[in-house]
């Protein structure tokens, strides 16, 4: 036989009494009912001891559910009064020791449940009505249960109490579970009012179910005043369409809405208050034995966080140079008109994208390199001092660039502003003031050279003429005349000084190889040192200005190495390969840190922006301590003879 499942505690009694039918087969069923029908009315009841004829089975059976059942009758004693031994696992107590000491039960109830067990039977005995209460009992070992009591007293024949009757379940780890709910409830209840952000409940046509205190301060509606209303009767009545567009979508699909904006319209309900931007996110909580299917929405108020951003943006766009925002990944997150007049691409096409994407090809290797040194120490500051900057237009072709970097601190981390300005014209400028001032000065060489020295030799030579007819003369003036080609004589030599410091490089194809030859010797001469000019090949250049440039560029090197490295032995090479040449000037000096990004001192300015102007490129490796090398890469003309090793 199949003992029938107990599937909750309001079926109790009458499980207990389908089990009482299959053992008293052929007899009629047990009666548990307090209401029973006076005698002679209707056929004749069964007498009591064929009712309870097979009483020991039925117990037997009962003994075997996972549950306390138990009997008492009134009139027999404790002889008479029964209880399933699952007491004994659930309390401790066997059940021999509950049939002997009918008070124990009592003695074990939870004090703060005893008066309330008390009226609760009284009232069973005095109505008649079924018991159904839940109260604390203890164990013997201390611990307290909880138990579920069903309980129904039985009458006999002439509506006298017979017995009582009735099952018990251990609830326990029900309360257990509830009191944990409970708390956690109230625990999230606490957060729901004390956050700061709007949370709002709403069932799924979007009436509101729970309204937190956030959203009253925000919408000056109190959660009374506001449940049964739809959500959006809080927002602009423009957006209302929008708005219930997006929560039919929502319910049909599931899917988490994130930071849709929605401006809340707190006039509808109270003039008093004022309209607000909210970020919004939602979900929909499906339905479940609990709780009907809701969607939570929760805010933020980023009104004030969005009239800081549109200042920003009217500040951006008012700017006379381009202004590029990146992220700390290096992504474009704004720019402004100025940009895209500047690199020829839309705003759409921007954002979103590297800022790589603006610099040229040959120099996007290096560049997040001097991105992250500059978000380890972001401070205002221009980029690539002493560098020559490039940007890229969408076209392809380049052009020099000038950018200040500016640190932006923001919610979602440091941002970098960078303003660009393109200085192509200034480029041509200063490349023209410098060409016309290398002519001038050039000019005013050739003229001490040609014309002053020239005219000063030519007055000498006839001041020695003067002298030696006064000194074939005889007469005292003669010394004098002397004197006077003396100082003449210093004159041309110090007019030929000014013509070589202002054109040292004679024009001519070995100019250049002469100059420094000239000044290696000076420098020997002049500081004791060792200082060499070494040049195994011919170089030949036809163009006087790129001559004069590696010159300026060569005394630049010697006198740094000389003056702050304090070096006592230089070198000094010029050569040439494969249409390019290469001059370099190392020396055993003391040698300086280079830091990347960090500003070049003038010299190196100077030498760097020579470099530029011939279209080469100049390179410097330094150590503390280790010497210096200074290596300056130039194109060289196409007059420019190769030997049969190419050179």
């Amino acid at each position: 036989m199949r003992v029938p499942n107990i599937s909750g505690i309001g079926e109790a009694e009458s499980v207990l009494a389908e089990l009482a039918a299959v053992f008293f087969q052929g007899s009629p069923a047990l009666v548990i009912n307090a209401d029973a029908r006076p005698a002679g009315q209707g056929e004749p009841e069964p007498s009591v001891e064929a009712r309870y004829g097979a009483a020991d089975r039925y117990k037997l059976l009962l003994d075997q559910i996972p549950a306390v059942v138990f009997m008492a009758y009134l009139d027999g004693g404790i002889g008479e009064a029964w209880v399933s031994p699952q007491i004994e696992a659930t309390l401790g107590f066997s059940q021999r020791e509950w049939l002997e000491d009918p008070v124990l039960w009592y003695r074990q109830i939870h004090e703060s449940d005893k008066d309330r067990w008390s009226a609760e039977a009284a009232g069973m005995f005095l109505s008649g009505k079924p018991l159904r209460s839940s109260y604390r009992v203890r164990a013997r070992d201390g611990r307290v249960i909880w138990f579920h009591c069903e309980a129904r007293l039985v009458r006999r024949e002439d509506g006298q109490p017979w017995f009582i009757h009735g099952v018990g379940f251990d609830i326990t780890e029900l309360k257990l579970a509830q009191e944990e709910l409970r708390e956690e409830r109230n625990v999230v209840s606490a957060i729901f009012d004390t956050v700061g952000a709007l949370i709002v409940v709403t069932d799924r046509k979007g009436r509101i179910v729970r309204f937190n205190r956030a959203s009253e301060r925000m919408t000056g509606c109190s959660q009374e005043n506001a449940r049964g209303r739809f959500f959006w009767d809080f927002f602009l009545v423009e957006d209302t369409d929008r708005l219930r567009t997006i929560f039919r979508d929502l319910i049909d699909k599931q899917t988490p809405i994130e930071y849709q904006t929605w401006r809340v319209n707190a006039q509808r309900l109270n003039p008093e208050a004022d309209r607000r931007t909210i970020a919004w996110s939602a979900a929909v909580l499906s339905e479940t034995m609990q709780m009907p299917t809701c969607v939570i929405a929760s805010g933020i108020d980023v009104t004030e966080q969005r009239r800081a951003q549109s200042r920003f943006e009217n500040l951006l766009e008012s700017a006379p140079d381009a202004m590029v925002v990146v992220d700390q990944r290096g992504k474009i997150v704004l720019v402004n008109a100025q940009v895209e007049k500047l690199f020829g691409y839309e705003r759409r096409e921007l954002l979103g994208e590297e800022i790589e994407k603006l610099v040229p090809d040959r120099l996007r290797g290096n560049h997040p390199g001097y991105r992250g040194g500059f978000l380890s120490r972001p401070r205002v500051r221009p980029m690539g001092a002493g560098l020559d900057l490039y940007g890229l237009h969408r076209n392809g072709h380049e052009f020099p660039v000038e950018i200040s970097l500016s640190p932006l601190e923001t919610e979602e981390g440091v941002l970098v502003s960078s303003a660009i300005r393109d200085i192509s014209e200034r480029k041509k400028l200063e490349q023209t003031i410098l060409e016309i001032g290398e002519m001038e000065r050039r000019r005013i060489g050739q003229d001490l050279h040609d014309g002053l020295g020239q005219h000063l030799t030519g007055v000498a030579f006839m001041g020695k003429a003067l002298a030696d007819r006064l000194t074939e003369a005889g007469l005292p003036e003669a010394a004098e005349a002397a004197r006077i080609v003396t100082l003449l004589n210093e004159s041309v030599r110090m007019t030929r000084e000014l013509a070589r410091g202002l054109l040292p490089v004679t024009p001519g194809e070995r100019g250049l190889v002469s100059a420094l030859e000239h000044w290696a010797a000076d420098m020997r001469d002049l500081f004791r040192i060792d200082c060499a000019f070494k040049c195994a090949d011919p170089v030949f250049f036809r163009s006087d200005a790129l001559a004069d440039h590696l010159y300026r560029l060569a005394q630049e090197a010697v006198t740094n190495a000389i003056r702050h490295g304090h070096a006592r032995k230089i070198a000094i090479e010029l050569k040439a390969l494969n249409r390019r040449g290469t001059l370099s000037i190392s020396d055993d000096g003391r040698g300086f840190e280079l830091v990347p990004g960090e500003h070049m001192g003038l010299g190196l300015r100077t030498m760097n922006y020579r470099a530029r102007m011939i279209g080469g490129s100049l390179s410097v490796q330094s150590a503390k301590n280790a010497g210096t090398v200074v290596r300056c890469l130039f194109p060289l003309t196409e007059s420019h003879k190769e030997g049969p090793d190419g050179r």
